[in-house]
């Protein structure tokens, strides 16, 4: 199997849960009125996607590492099938967050293995380009949804949207069947238990500060998508249509921030190209704290701001990925778990503890997304002041 067909095929099995993240985002408010549920009870559907989404992750990644990456990817892509046709099937509020947990513990295993599969068959810089690529490809799935959401949300009601789900989701799993290869030889296995697995991987503190920065810039864009079709109905009275392309501004900003990662790979150093990222996170988040203050300027701010921020989490992404699998061949599948895992598990908790707030208007956003990113700036100080390496 080549490169490209490699980052085609892992772009694809990840589509599905990328799609599922954003599909309904401008629907929220249509889909509370259907459901007689309050307008701010929707973003926990996203909590209860998010939260499986990273919990399992730590059980696919070192399951992949003892038996193969194809059997889990399977059986991950049949799970969510089943969590999207319960939607299908009872289209109630309780029945949607039950059938978003399941969806969340299926394609947790494309989400946790992306990762891996890219270290199985690539080093080096070329390690970071192949993450770049992939990371420009699976923004697509994002990029589209919320544009394919809107579209059938106001032709077809919202469960049209968990339909096509469903649709997508058989596909994705057909096409793995028959196309996809093993990526993790035999030889290159291990039988070490899960806990010892995950100790040898965390021992690492360069790795710990790598996953610090994602779940840090995770938890940004997580949060961003979760309340921006809340924070834009408050401010005008626009469709869930218009709302969907307010929404999918910002994105291409994402893979343009992973593509100069790819390009720029042989040429800088990683601490170069994390400094960069990081001041993209900075500023983004710096222009919606800013813009809240000026009523004029605040819509535009939201959508300018959260599309620096994207940029900078797009560069971020598949460098500090990429640094943090390299040293392990043979556990980076636990390695990816714990990088997935720990990024989305921590944006579900997070998005519930945001939900307890009084309140959530774009000074609340604007303070928490700088928050974010000034930890991803103090993680990426000199060891000796950030994470200092443990003593043997």
């Amino acid at each position: 199997m080549s490169g490209l067909s490699l980052v085609l095929l892992t772009i694809l099995m990840v589509a599905s849960g990328q799609m599922t993240q954003t599909l309904y985002v401008p629907a929220m408010d249509d889909m509370a009125i259907a459901l007689q549920v309050a307008n701010d009870r929707l973003p926990l559907v996203m909590a209860f996607y998010l939260i499986p989404y990273g919990l399992f992750q730590f059980i696919y990644g070192p399951l992949s590492d003892r038996f193969g990456r194809r059997p889990l990817l399977l059986l991950g892509l049949c799970i969510y099938v089943l969590g999207s046709a319960l939607i299908v099937a009872w289209p109630v509020f309780y029945i949607l967050l039950l059938g978003s947990f399941i969806q969340g513990a299926g394609t947790a295993a494309a989400g946790s293995l992306c990762r891996s599969l890219m270290r199985d068959k690539f080093s080096g810089s070329d390690l970071i380009r192949y993450n770049g690529y992939v990371s420009m490809g699976i923004m697509l799935a994002p990029l589209l949804a919320p544009l394919i959401g809107g579209y059938l949300n106001q032709q077809f009601g919202w469960q049209s949207m968990y339909v096509f789900l469903l649709v997508v989701g058989v596909l994705s799993t057909a096409i793995i069947w028959r196309k996809f290869s093993e990526t993790l030889p035999l030889a290159s296995r291990h039988t070490q238990p899960m806990l010892p697995a995950y100790q040898h991987v965390l021992h690492s503190s360069s790795f710990c500060r790598q996953m610090g920065m994602l779940m840090a810039a995770f938890a940004g864009v997580i949060l961003y998508e979760a309340v921006f079709s809340v924070l834009v109905s408050q401010q005008s009275e626009l469709s869930s249509m218009e709302i969907s392309i307010l929404f999918i501004l910002p994105l291409p900003l994402y893979f343009a921030g992973a593509m100069l990662a790819a390009i720029k790979a042989d040429d800088w150093s990683i601490y170069r190209l994390q400094w960069t990222a990081t001041a993209a996170l900075l500023l983004g988040a710096a222009l919606i704290l800013m813009s809240a203050f000026e009523p004029e300027l605040t819509l535009a701010g939201l959508v300018v701001g959260g599309g620096v921020y994207f940029a900078g989490a797009g560069m971020l992404f598949p460098v500090a990925t990429s640094k943090a699998v390299a040293p392990f061949a043979q556990h980076s599948g636990t390695a990816g778990a714990l990088l997935g895992g720990s990024a989305n598990l921590g944006g579900g908790i997070f998005l519930l503890l945001q939900g307890m707030l009084p309140q959530m208007d774009q000074i609340i956003l604007g303070g928490l997304l700088l928050s974010f990113a000034g930890l991803t700036a103090w993680l990426l100080l000199p060891d000796n002041k950030a994470l200092p390496e443990p003593e043997m």
